[in-house]
């Protein structure tokens, strides 16, 4: 009996290194799981955001066209130029959304007065996304060369965006992904609302 008293008052209470070892590594493996999780639920969380506002701008578009018989004109596209692209919505920083075939792209207050005819609407997005040279912060709407033509002219009104993730789905009817990007992982989609003749 008092050899098993000695033995218990010399007994430590504790952790082992091993023990120690195992629970940091446990920790490591839960917070890489939390992060990577939590990446993709907002990179989800951004794609979807893009897409209602888009699907949004589209509806409002089309019902726009389908009440004056066209489609809205951009300030660009009146004045002949070759690509006439502008953002998609207002209120985007410093009214800038991008870089679309070489051409900076800027709110246009005209097109947003005749779109706010039907609706208004805000910004798609304010996160910049890079695609293959082009840049998006949210969306942009009006002629544009269709490099992989589903128009005999090869000029279409568009609208494009971008989201994140390679092979992103576009996520609505007639949208197409036309440009890829590995780092960061981008995917750029466009919608071909009608083609126009050559410009």
């Amino acid at each position: 009996m008092l050899i098993m008293n000695r033995f218990r008052k010399h007994k430590h209470s504790g952790f082992t290194i091993v023990e120690l070892v195992v629970v940091i590594i446990i920790i490591g493996i839960l917070a890489t799981v939390t992060v990577v999780g939590y990446g993709s639920i907002r990179k989800t969380a951004y794609n979807i955001q893009v897409i209602a506002g888009v699907s949004q701008y589209r509806e409002t578009i089309e019902a726009y066209k389908a009440f004056y018989k066209k489609y809205p004109q951009t300030t660009r596209e009146l004045a002949n130029e070759q690509v006439a692209v502008v953002c998609l919505g207002t209120g985007y920083p410093d009214k800038y959304c991008g870089i679309v075939t070489g051409v900076e792209t800027y709110e246009d207050a005209a097109f947003a007065d005749e779109l706010g005819k039907i609706g208004r609407g805000g910004p798609v997005s304010s996160i910049n996304l890079r695609v293959n040279g082009e840049t998006f912060i949210g969306a942009v709407y009006g002629i544009d060369v269709v490099p992989y033509s589903v128009s005999p002219t090869k000029w279409a009104r568009t609208i494009q965006y971008a989201l994140q993730g390679k092979n992103a789905d576009c996520g609505i009817e007639d949208a197409w992904s036309y440009a890829l990007q590995d780092n960061p992982a981008t995917t750029a989609c466009e919608i071909d609302l009608e083609s126009v003749p050559a410009r």
